[in-house]
């Protein structure tokens, strides 16, 4: 069994890093359900980066996040 967090589907690659934008979807409550699922229903991993806007914190270092 696997614990997942589920995402809201790719839309448009940004055109300057061709990454794409995802967002964590809401149940009515403005809850973020997860799921337990078989692992055989896992088609793919992924790998999420921060939007930071212009900058990440400058305090953040290796050991402090």
């Amino acid at each position: 069994l696997a614990y997942v967090e589920w995402f809201s589907a790719f839309t448009v690659s940004n055109q300057v890093h061709g990454l794409y934008k995802v967002t964590r979807p809401r149940g009515r409550a403005g809850e973020r359900p997860p799921s337990i699922i078989e692992i055989g229903k896992i088609r793919r991993s992924c790998h999420l980066y921060p939007d930071f806007g212009v900058s990440a914190p400058r305090d953040w270092s290796s050991s402090t996040v």
